[in-house]
């Protein structure tokens, strides 16, 4: 029996909007830098461990992706892709193409409001995906493919959030 497939919807850590930079281009901030590991510890410590993440290519994602890896040091393939910048459910789907087939656990770090609504798509659930949240699925499935049309095979274990972890 093949087992349940994972995937982590996590939003990007909390940015700053100090510089007058491009949205595309804002860092993440204080709070952010301290989130994102915590996070990815709070992650790893569940045994939610990714095979390969998948993040936008916006700064404050890629930086939110870099202050986690050290956590998961098995994972086997980091991709960025513009297409999950405003991304939403359908854009989510079209990159779980890029994931190859023996891959369990998958990390999607994106933006709202596509977050949210990807969660509400696979869960029927409305969350605040705040800054950092990382919602975690079990997907009853052996592939990735159709993920949100069969969002009923989808099973919103929980939602982990930074002001809810013990420091």
């Amino acid at each position: 029996m093949q087992p349940m497939k994972r995937l982590i919807l996590m939003r990007h850590a909390k940015s700053s909007w100090e510089d007058n930079l491009a949205d595309f281009d804002r860092p993440l901030n204080r709070r952010g830098l301290r989130d994102a590991p915590r996070i990815a510890a709070a992650l790893s410590s569940l045994g939610w461990c990714p095979d390969v993440v998948i993040h936008s290519a916006a700064l404050r994602t890629t930086q939110t992706w870099q202050l986690m890896a050290e956590y998961f040091p098995d994972v086997r393939e980091v991709l960025s892709t513009k297409s999950l910048y405003h991304g939403n459910p359908s854009d989510i789907q079209a990159a779980t193409a890029l994931l190859p087939g023996e891959c369990q656990t998958s990390l999607f770090i994106g933006h709202n409001p596509g977050w949210e609504l990807a969660v509400h798509q696979l869960s029927n659930q409305n969350e605040r995906m705040t800054t950092a949240n990382a919602a975690l699925f079990e997907i009853d499935a052996e592939d990735w493919h159709n993920l949100f049309q069969h969002s009923s095979r989808a099973t919103l274990i929980r939602v982990l959030r930074p002001k809810e972890l013990d420091d």
